[in-house]
């Protein structure tokens, strides 16, 4: 298990039952930092809308908006936000049509709390490989890739340990001393810096970094 793991993680659990709710809501919710829950699709996605979350598990047949419609609308809004699906079937055209919508992975009825957070697990650890820097972009760091939702960037060596060192930094104006050791190792130009901050912005988006005028720069994230 990955208990370090779940004690980062804010999580949305939807389910329309509540005996099996505020059950797992009560077996469940020590392990998060978060564990919120919702009686159905819509105030789900409501809470949504107010309080973004690292991941949502939902059931799948609820009345007023179903699993597969919630879990469409938390896409479009949030298209890396990981769902995890529960159902109570298994049948090929209703697991296609998740996979569809983006779906991250589904469990299927009845369950063990255990196997749950097994599912949590292996979804929360792929998730954790990635940096969601706004609603549409996130930051690999095993590919050293910027994700958007419909265009990857490679970034380069130096790009990547620049873009890397703000994100250690989030609230803070990164020196371009430190940027200079961090990631020319000593011997750079300012010209130099100032062509790899541009390269950044364009594979990434302008706003993103922020320059700071002589004292360095910072990184502007939305995420929580």
């Amino acid at each position: 298990m990955c208990e370090n793991l779940l004690k980062s993680l804010s999580v949305l659990y939807v389910e329309d039952e509540e005996d099996i709710r505020e059950m797992l809501k009560e077996v469940l919710e020590e392990d998060f930092l978060v564990f919120d829950v919702a009686k159905d699709g819509l105030d789900a996605l409501g809470k949504f809308k107010r309080k973004e979350y690292d991941l949502v598990i939902t059931d799948i047949e609820m009345p007023r908006l179903d699993g597969m419609e919630l879990a469409k609308k938390i896409k479009e809004r949030s298209p890396f936000t990981p769902v995890i699906l529960l159902t109570a079937y298994s049948q090929k055209e209703r697991l296609f049509k998740a996979i569809d919508i983006g779906i991250n992975k589904y469990l299927v009825k009845p369950f063990t709390p255990e196997k749950l957070l097994e599912a949590i697990c292996e979804v929360a650890k792929k998730f954790k490989k990635s940096l969601r820097l706004d609603e549409e972009m996130v930051y690999d760091y095993e590919t050293k890739e910027v994700k958007k939702v419909e265009d990857i960037q490679r970034l380069t060596k130096k790009e990547s340990a620049f873009l890397e060192l703000l994100l250690k930094n989030p609230e803070k104006i990164v020196s371009i001393d430190e940027i200079k050791e961090v990631v020319w190792g000593g011997d750079f130009s300012e010209d130099a810096l100032r062509a790899l901050v541009k390269r950044v912005r364009k594979k990434t988006k302008k706003e993103l970094i922020q320059n700071i005028p002589s004292q360095g720069y910072k990184i502007n994230i939305s995420h929580k």
